[in-house]
Formats: structure tokens, C-alpha cells, sequence
């Protein structure tokens, strides 16, 4: 039979691209007499080949044209499945890398006392917040069947010690006071601040919302506080160092002029030295208090070797307690009980506001008196001169308020400066002359040596008891 005899008509074939995200279709020419393919044989091609989604219907119209007669056409794409977000998590502290180094101010001066070695958290704050990954959206292949899209990468909270998550573990809490660290990828809050070194420009200050231990000493110019107990294994030198509970140091105390030592309970140390020392509680020394300025709202007491207090001034509430009170050389040292001292600062300071305060009450009265006597009526009165008269009774009122709760309190501390006849002074070996003794108000002077002595009150004077 001749090609002219022929009659073959116009095929259809499809194929698919990789993962069947793309069909082709290829129409043949026909031979002969043979009739060219139509659109409903090439549908019905796809359909046979399983072809659903995301036909082209100008690709198939395409297909069809002579012009692209046995060539692939693109008649149908998939859609492709988008990946999930990767899930994260977003640290509500600075990092150490963002926080460490010295704070420069808007002039650019660096302070290398202030390196931010310590963040600290509170009981419940937030430090990290976890954001679940996504799911992400399927895509379809040309046959209609779904693709399953890649999950986002998912990370749990780092928690580490002294942390806690909530039920979605969708965030993370401080479940204590003190300082944020991240360790081995945990989050850590230690209530305990250990540092293996003495706090200098390697570390900067310290500003410690739990514990410190220093395992060395804290040098010249710097200063640590903690809101609760100190312990320094080493030496204070020149530095502030402020407790809210007791400071321990292992060696002793020389603060010099501008540091100082103060703690919200007690003060334990081996010696203090040209210091100024302050404890709410006791303050109890090992070996020996020199030219020192010591308060304690409860004891001071040195009680091992030497145990001396010589020079500078003692204020306890109960009691002081050494073996040498003063020196041979009739060194000055004063020593005062019977009144807390922080007491006794609070009156004197009341007893300066007061007087303040009456002369200023005495004024506004002068002045509203004036105005009694002119005999004109608030009425008449300019709003201006009105004004100024509402506020100067507010004042007068506010005032007459004040002056009542502090002589109340006053009141109350002299009640507590009578109660001083407890208060002892205790020299167990020997009290030299230079000695000045304060109990309450009444004052003894140590003019010759005394040994083994006690001094005590005693119907408002100082009295001298022996310890044998």
C-alpha cells in the first residue's frame, strides 16, 4: 500500500517529568487520509494517563496546532510543596557576647569597673520563648495526589538548672533569684555566685542578686553587693562591699578611707584596719579592731589571740567585747552601747527634721493667722490669692501630719535608748587609759590601766565591776 493509500490518524502520547510534577503531551501527525487528533482524544489521553490538576488549557490548544506537531508540549505542572519554618528560640537576656565588656557612655569612655559579667534574673521571669516550627503546605502532582511537605527543623527549650517550662513548653522561667548563664546549651540561673578569682578589672564590680563567694581578694577601687550573703576567702582592700545578709572574709578588713564594709546581718572577719565596718547585726573579729570605725546593731566582739580594740570608735547596742581595749600609748579609742546605733543616727536625724519642720509650721500658722485676722472672705478672695490659700492649709495640714509620726517615733526611740541599762563593755585582760566609755548617755573615762574589768550602768553613771 502507498503513504497516498495510507490512513493513520493523529496520536497522542504523554509523559511525565521527574515525580510526575510535570505532564507532556506529543501529537503526531496524521498519515494519509488520516484524521489529525482532536482536543477531546488528547483530554482523554491525560485522563487514561491519570492527569488531573493544573491542566493548561492553552498548552493543550498549543499541543494541537500543526506547527507543534511531534513535539513535547508542557500541558500540566504540579505545584510544589512548601518546607516548613524552622522552628527557634529567642533568649529574653543578653547574651554574654552582647553584654560583656566594658560600658562605654555617650562620650565613649569606657568604665572597666562595669564589664557586665553578671545578669541577674528574678523567681519567674522569662528567659527563653520557644517558637514551634511549621508544617508547612502539601503541594500536588499532576496526577492529583498530594506531596507531603518537609517539616521545619523543631528545637526544645535549653533547660538547664534552676529553670522550668509551662505545660506547652512554649517558654521558659527562673524559678530563683540570681544570675543567667547559658552552659553546655542550657539555660542556668545559679542562686550562688562563685568566682575563682579576685574581683579587679579581670571581672569588674559585682552587682549579685543571691550569693557571692570570692576565692580571692577584692581589690582597691571595686565594689560587690549582693543581696545576699558575701564570703571573701581573701582579703577586702579599699573596696565597698555591701550584703543583704552576712559578710565572711577569711582574711581581714582595710578599706582605707573610700571603701567601707556594710552588712544588712552580720560582719565575720579575721582583723579590720583603717576601715569603716557596719553590720544590722553583729560584728564579730577574730584577732584585733585598729583605728577602725565599727557599728553593729547588735555586738562587737573580738575573741581570739591579741583580740584588741585600739583607736577609732565602737558602737554596739549590747555589748563589746575584746581582751585589750586601747594601748599603752593612751591610744583615743571610744566605745559607746546602750543605743543602737542606727538608732541613734535616726534620732539625731529626726531631731534636725523636726526642728525644720516646726519652723516651718510656725510660718504657714504666722501666715494663716494674718489672714484670719484681715477678715476677708474666701469669696472676695482674687483665684489666684484662693489657690495659693487652699495650698498653704494642705501644707500646714501635711506638716502638723508629719511632726505627729515623728514624735511618735522619737518617742519610741528614747523609750529604746532607756532600755541601754543591759549594755555591757568587757575588757577581759586589760582597759588602757585613752579609753572613753559611752553607755547611754552616761560616759567613763579610763585614766589608769584597769584589768579583768566590766563596765556597766548603774542608776545613770558608769560602773566599774571586776571579771574575777
Amino acid at each position: 500500500m502507498s503513504e497516498a493509500d495510507a490512513r493513520i490518524d493523529g496520536q497522542v502520547r504523554v509523559s511525565f517529568g521527574p515525580g510526575k510534577m510535570q505532564a507532556f503531551v506529543e501529537v503526531t501527525a496524521p498519515v494519509g487520509e488520516g484524521a489529525a487528533c482532536t482536543r477531546e482524544q488528547l483530554m482523554k489521553a491525560l485522563a487514561e494517563a491519570g492527569v488531573i490538576y493544573n491542566i493548561s488549557e492553552q498548552a493543550v490548544g498549543e499541543a494541537l496546532q500543526e506547527i507543534n506537531r511531534n513535539n513535547k508540549i508542557l500541558v500540566a505542572r504540579g505545584t510544589d510543596a512548601v518546607a516548613g519554618e524552622d522552628g527557634r528560640l529567642i533568649v529574653k537576656f543578653p547574651l554574654p557576647k552582647e553584654r560583656i565588656g566594658p560600658k562605654v557612655d555617650e562620650k565613649g569612655n569606657a568604665n572597666y569597673y562595669d564589664l557586665g559579667m553578671i545578669h541577674n534574673v528574678k523567681t519567674g521571669e522569662l528567659l527563653v520563648e520557644r517558637v514551634p516550627p511549621t508544617e508547612g503546605i502539601p503541594g500536588t502532582d499532576v496526577t492529583g495526589n498530594a506531596i507531603i511537605p518537609k517539616k521545619g527543623k523543631d528545637y526544645r527549650l535549653p533547660r538547664g538548672k534552676n529553670t522550668v517550662a509551662d505545660e506547652e513548653e512554649l517558654r521558659l522561667y527562673a524559678i530563683c533569684d540570681g544570675h543567667v548563664n547559658i552552659i553546655d546549651g542550657k539555660v542556668v540561673v545559679d542562686s550562688a555566685l562563685t568566682i575563682a578569682r579576685d574581683i579587679d578589672f579581670s571581672t569588674g564590680n559585682v552587682d549579685f542578686i543571691g550569693d557571692v563567694i570570692i576565692l580571692g581578694n577584692v581589690t582597691n577601687g571595686f565594689k560587690v553587693k549582693a543581696a545576699g550573703n558575701i564570703q571573701v576567702n581573701g582579703f577586702i582592700e579599699g573596696a565597698e562591699v555591701t550584703a543583704g545578709g552576712d559578710i565572711i572574709v577569711k582574711g581581714g578588713i582595710t578599706t582605707g578611707i573610700k571603701g567601707y564594709v556594710k552588712a544588712e546581718k552580720n560582719v565575720y572577719a579575721r582583723f579590720v584596719e583603717n576601715s569603716r565596718v557596719e553590720a544590722g547585726g553583729d560584728a564579730i573579729i577574730s584577732e584585733a579592731i585598729m583605728q577602725s570605725y565599727v557599728k553593729a546593731g547588735g555586738i562587737v566582739k573580738v575573741n581570739e589571740r591579741r583580740a584588741t580594740i585600739v583607736g577609732g570608735v565602737i558602737q554596739a547596742s549590747y555589748l563589746v567585747e575584746a581582751k585589750v581595749l586601747g594601748s599603752q600609748l593612751a591610744t583615743q579609742t571610744t566605745v559607746e552601747v546602750g543605743i543602737n546605733p542606727y538608732y541613734r543616727e535616726e534620732y539625731q536625724q529626726l531631731i534636725r527634721q523636726g526642728n525644720e519642720k516646726r519652723k516651718q509650721l510656725d510660718a504657714l500658722n504666722h501666715n494663716l493667722q494674718v489672714y484670719q485676722r484681715s477678715g476677708i472672705s474666701t469669696e472676695n478672695l482674687p483665684d489666684s490669692k484662693r489657690l495659693a490659700l487652699i495650698k498653704m492649709l494642705d501644707e500646714f495640714k501635711t506638716l502638723r501630719q508629719e511632726l505627729v509620726a515623728m514624735d511618735e517615733r522619737i518617742n519610741y526611740l528614747e523609750g529604746e535608748f532607756e532600755r541601754g541599762h543591759a549594755a555591757r563593755v568587757r575588757a577581759l585582760e586589760i582597759a588602757y587609759p585613752g579609753v572613753r566609755i559611752s553607755i547611754g548617755h552616761a560616759i567613763y573615762t579610763v585614766n589608769d590601766p584597769i584589768k579583768y574589768s566590766e563596765f556597766i550602768l548603774e542608776e545613770g553613771d558608769v560602773r566599774l565591776t571586776s571579771l574575777r
